[in-house]
């Protein structure tokens, strides 16, 4: 657990398993687009944390590939 922004997060790893899944499933319904994290945070539901977590996840596995823009 930590706080961040006056809330309190319990992001344990089943959780965050839980939401890469979740974003897997959106990015594949259209695998070669190259997805805003505006779009992607409105497609999915999810939060930043949540969101940010599910990336890493998914990152630390190779399963993604993302880019930031300057």
């Amino acid at each position: 657990m930590f706080v961040g922004q006056s809330k309190l997060f319990h992001l344990d790893k089943h959780i965050i398993g839980e939401n890469a899944g979740i974003l897997w499933r959106f990015l594949s319904t259209d695998a070669h687009k190259r997805w805003l994290l505006t779009e992607v945070k409105k497609g999915t539901g999810l939060d930043d944390m949540e969101l940010a977590s599910a990336i890493g996840w998914l990152a630390r596995e190779d399963k993604i590939q993302f880019e930031l823009q300057h």
